[in-house]
């Protein structure tokens, strides 16, 4: 028995070493693969806080950075805008390009609550998508039960991909 169990282990021993000798990394293996860069956001609120009157709007700005660059030159940053409560949904639009890589969009927030803004940005393959939250003027009780409970931002309408 005990000669038989020895043998077993010697068996898979040798299984085990024959099969993990196909899973050597190769030497340049990393250098067979793009290092993707990650990219960051830096997006500016409206300073404003209030709700817009009639012909009035906000200013919504993003930064696109990649290793602490500022980056001028991006395949794409739109905006999307929504109020928690659905009642006001803005669809992902382009950005427009503003001096030294600075991206900007307006648009008119006429109601109080609580919004939230979505910068997709995209150079190269690479993409981020950061979601904001902000508030407009006062809450109303069912925006103040919405941050209570800790509910997560749905996503706009943006009916198209990159």
């Amino acid at each position: 028995m005990r000669k038989h169990v020895i043998g077993l282990g010697v068996f898979i021993s040798i299984v085990s070493g024959s099969a993990l000798a196909g899973c050597t990394v190769a030497p340049d293996a990393a250098d067979q693969y793009a290092v993707a860069e990650p990219l960051s956001v830096q997006l500016e609120l409206p300073k404003n806080k209030q709700p817009d009157q009639e012909g009035e709007s906000h200013t919504f700005k993003a930064t696109v950075w990649q290793n602490e660059k500022q980056l001028s030159q991006v395949d794409f940053v739109h905006f999307e805008i929504w109020k928690a409560d659905g009642t006001l949904t803005y669809s992902m639009e382009p950005a427009e390009t503003e001096k030294n890589g600075v991206y900007s969009i307006q648009k008119a927030l006429p109601k109080s609550g609580l919004y939230y803004v979505k910068v997709h940005a995209g150079v190269d393959s690479t993409m981020i998508m950061p979601t904001k939250q902000f508030i407009i003027g006062e809450l109303s009780k069912a925006d103040l039960k919405m941050l209570q409970d800790g509910v997560q931002p749905e996503n706009g309408n943006s009916g198209h991909h990159h």
